[in-house]
Order: C-alpha cells, then structure tokens, then sequence
C-alpha cells in the first residue's frame, strides 16, 4: 500500500492487485455526524451531487457511469461520505474525469431539487420498516441526549422539510474540500499511472482546511421497551460503549468477541440456542468508527422465552472471568486465524478494500490502522483479553420491541 498527498493536500491511497479490474472510492469527512443545523443535509448533498455539472446533465452522468462502470454508487454515513466504483483498469481516466467533475463542479440546478427531496422523504417513510432497523432507532433515540446517532442517518422529516438549495450549496462549500477528501484506488496499473491520473483530474481541485470535531456520548444505562404492529416476537438490541477503548484493547476485544459472540461455537449462541432453543441466531457487531464506539447484540425471540433469554446473557456478561481459562495459547491462535479469514475474505472484492481504505483514512487520519488491525494479535494473553472484555461488557443500554396490542 502507498500514500501520497496531492499539492492541493488531497490524499492518494494506492493498493496493487493483479486484475483487470480496477476500483475507485472517493470519500470526505462529510457525514451526518458533521451536522449541527439541518438533520439530513449531508445525505441530501450526497443526491444532489449527480444532478448535474457545468459541462454534464443528470442523464449524462447516469449513461456516462452505466457504460464504464460494472457497478458505481455512494453512500453516507455519519462519519463519511464516499462515491465508488469497479470498472477495467484501461477505464480508469473515464472514470476519474467523470467522478471528478460531479464532485469538483455540481451545478446544483433547481430542476428536479423538488424531486429529489420528495424521493429522499419517501426513503425516510421505509427506513425503519424492517424490525431490525426500527429497534436500533428506538435504542439510539433513548439512549443518546445530543450524538448525531441519535437519529437516522437520511435526517428527520421536519428538517427534510426544511432542507433549500441554499443548504445544499453551503454545506457543499464547507466541507467538501481536497484537504478534507481520500481518494482510494486498488489496481493492476502502476503507483505512476494512476498517481498521474489522479492528479490530472482532481490537481485543480481547491479548497480551505475543514475542522470536525468528534462527537461521542456514552450511551446512557437504562431498559426501554417500545411496541409495534405487525410482529410476533420480540426483537432486543444491547449496546455497551467501546469508545475508551485504545487501538490495542480493540484489537483485544475482537479476539474475545470471537469466542463470545462470533458464529455457532460461540458463548452466546451456545447459551441461546443450542442449550436452550431460546432464540434462531444471535448476532454480535463491533462498531469502531468515529462518532460511533460501540458493541452490539442483537437477537429475536417470543415474548414467552424473553425474560430468559435476557437472564442467560446477562449472566454471561457477568461471569466473563470464568473465560479466562479458555483462552490458551492454541485457543488465541484459533480465533486469531479465523478474523483473519474473514477480513482476508472481505478484501478479496477490490471495491470493499477500497472502500475501506478511505474510510479508515478519514476516520482516523492513518491508513495503518486497517492494515496493523491484526498486527500482533495473536501475541495477547488472556489477562488482556479478559480485562477488556470487563471493561466493555457493563452498563448496557437495551432495546425490547414488543408485538403492539397483546402486551401491553
């Protein structure tokens, strides 16, 4: 992997992987979480960035992308935002001209603004219509007083209501900025090549020195049930903050993680549903992204195994020394090669290892995080591992969706 940093203070991220194909992700720290006026403004930039440039209509850039692209698209988050894609390596400047002139020169046209807002609204109308989705807002709604995670990414209908053209444009001249901007490419063509395309196509790209200010809350302690129509069982999300934890610890808590929470050998699933039959699958995430430091479990169950199921696991985060003795050397090295199965696995798709580099980059201003994430972890003891998981496993904040009308 190399790095170089364009004069206009852009970041070059390049990665050689022998294929024809070639991957591009383009990134800025312009997320949801950079909001502080309009909930929903960095989404709907994201949009209103393919309406059209000085030289290029909507439908240009649509056919343009469709005929060089094997798959394009962005997304936001609230950490970032990125615009990427797969595409032959003897393409790549098509691609570049294109991706750098929605980026570098969106004429903002009021057709179709109307549109796109009612379109991005009724987007917000599904957003949490699977239960998974509307249980993780329901928890980060009363768990959160001021974290942007406190609402959904796309913004809330009020604010959507309220989002102008003018908006759009100031938010798009504060934060969208070469100095604030990763570009990620992940090719056959030589560090030279696309360095020179790269700077071809985003070297006249100007802009001012961007300032975010990181955002993290500490998820308050507390048990919250809501209801809904329409369901049969009960869904349950936990939380606990992982946010204190430094680069080392996680790498410690993604050991334990994997022997506590990952796939069907693990304590969780174990305990749910091959001792007990109390649930079909139980589901563990790390979160470690900037603005958002947290581990979640997730799992569905009926109303008549809830209480249960909740004791068994709470139970487990409670008797997490017990563990200590199984995590031998042998143990270590196991769960050690299987996170580096699954991460190996994942960057196999060009696109994935793309869009990761820039994300890490923008997160955390250091690409090595991503790529010294296992760097001596098979080395840990399991005093580390265990002292950790303490660490972590307390204070949990906790989501109960319920079927509306037969309990409450």
């Amino acid at each position: 992997m190399k790095e170089f940093i364009l004069d206009n203070g852009m970041k070059l991220i390049y990665e050689n992987r022998p294929s024809m194909l070639t991957s591009v992700s383009i990134g800025l720290e312009a997320g949801a979480s950079v909001e502080d006026w309009l909930l929903g403004l960095a989404h709907a930039t994201e949009h209103m960035i393919f309406k059209g440039t000085e030289t290029r209509s909507e439908k240009t850039i649509n056919e343009e992308l469709s005929k060089i692209f094997g798959f394009s698209n962005a997304m936001t988050n609230f950490p970032y935002v990125i615009y990427y894609g797969t595409l032959l390596g003897e393409d790549l400047y098509k691609g570049l001209d294109i991706f750098s002139d929605i980026l570098l020169n969106p004429s903002f046209p009021i057709e179709g603004f109307k549109e796109e807002m009612d379109s991005i609204k009724e987007e917000l109308n599904e957003w949490d219509e699977e239960l998974q989705q509307f249980c993780e807002d329901k928890l980060l709604i009363h768990s959160f007083n001021k974290n942007r995670l406190k609402y959904p990414i796309i913004g809330r209908i009020e604010d959507l209501n309220r989002i102008t053209l003018e908006d759009i444009k100031d938010f798009y001249k504060r934060y969208y900025s070469p100095k604030n901007a990763v570009i990620s490419i992940v090719s056959d063509l030589t560090f030279e090549e696309v360095k020179e395309k790269v700077e071809r196509y985003f070297g006249g790209w100007k802009g001012e020195e961007v300032e975010v200010q990181d955002s993290i809350e500490i998820p308050r302690l507390g048990e919250y049930i809501d209801f809904r129509e329409g369901i049969n069982s009960c869904r349950v999300e936990m939380i606990f903050t992982i946010s204190n934890l430094t680069h080392e610890e996680i790498k410690s808590f993604r050991i334990f993680n994997e022997f506590f929470g990952e796939g069907m050998n693990s304590i969780l699933f174990d305990t749910l549903r091959t001792k007990n039959g109390l649930v079909y699958d139980v589901i563990t995430t790390i979160s470690n992204e900037k603005h958002i430091g947290l581990y979640k479990i997730e799992f569905s169950t009926s109303k008549e195994k809830l209480d249960k199921s909740l004791t068994l696991v709470k139970e487990a985060f409670n008797n997490v020394e017990k563990y200590e003795k199984d995590f031998t050397k042998e143990k270590i090295e196991e769960l050690y090669k299987s996170i580096k199965l699954k991460k190996l696995f994942k960057e196999e798709q060009s696109i994935r290892l793309a869009n990761s580099m820039t994300t890490y980059a923008i997160m955390f201003k250091d690409t090595n995080i991503l790529t010294d994430m296992l760097e001596g972890i098979e080395k840990l003891t399991s005093k580390d591992i265990i002292h950790v998981a303490k660490k972590v496993l307390k204070n949990p904040s906790i989501e109960i969706i319920m079927p509306r009308g037969l309990y409450e």
